[in-house]
């Protein structure tokens, strides 16, 4: 039982409109075409396995959103979009790295005309923001927020989530002061821009 609970990990996520844009991208852009284009490659199971487990832990996050439970502020005014805590395999997870290291190296190999990830990677559809480097660099974002790295703040509302067993959350003060500090470091995880008022009440 022990195994399976650290091979399953409880995880606290932030899933808003912005997350939720940024995993398309990686998965519609990125993910998807370079399983479809590497077949019979070294690197199709890998690439088909990864968009596969990025599927799952997409429905594993859509879950916990749609079951909650919804998370107030102290004045119980205004809701904080998302937070929830989510079960994503370390499996999974660990899958997903693996595949954004071959992305990476297969960047740095760009200009190898025997590399056949490198090659799949030049030949994406590109645009001004939608560049092989960019799309990578966006899945590397949405990977810092599907296994989001513990601290104070996260232990302070991981506790208040799992305190609440189901019912609705309303934060206390010094709950909604570690919220603040999430989401300034979410907002500079997932835009690389300073944080603006969207996460502030």
């Amino acid at each position: 039982m022990e195994q399976q609970k650290q091979l399953m990990p409880a995880r606290l996520c932030v899933v808003d409109p912005d997350f939720d844009a940024q995993c398309d991208r990686a998965e519609k852009l990125l993910l998807q075409p370079l399983a479809e284009s590497t077949r019979g490659m070294d690197e199709q199971d890998l690439l088909a396995d990864g968009l596969a487990a990025f599927r799952r832990n997409r429905d594993s996050l859509a879950e916990a959103v749609a079951r909650g439970p919804r998370v107030w502020t102290p004045n119980g005014r205004f809701e904080h979009e998302g937070l929830r805590i989510v079960t994503l395999p370390t499996a999974r997870i660990d899958l997903l790295y693996a595949v954004l290291r071959e992305l990476s190296r297969a960047l740095v190999a760009a200009s190898n005309p025997d590399d056949g990830l490198a090659a799949a990677l030049r030949s994406l559809p590109s645009s001004t923001e939608d560049t092989a480097v960019g799309l990578v660099g966006g899945f590397a974002r949405v990977m810092s927020l599907m296994d989001l790295t513990p601290d104070a703040d996260t232990a302070t509302l991981s506790a208040a989530l799992e305190a609440a067993d189901g019912e609705d959350v309303r934060l206390t003060y010094a709950e909604e002061d570690a919220w603040q500090r999430l989401a300034h470091r979410v907002t500079m995880l997932l835009t690389e821009s300073p944080p603006l008022h969207r996460f502030l009440y």
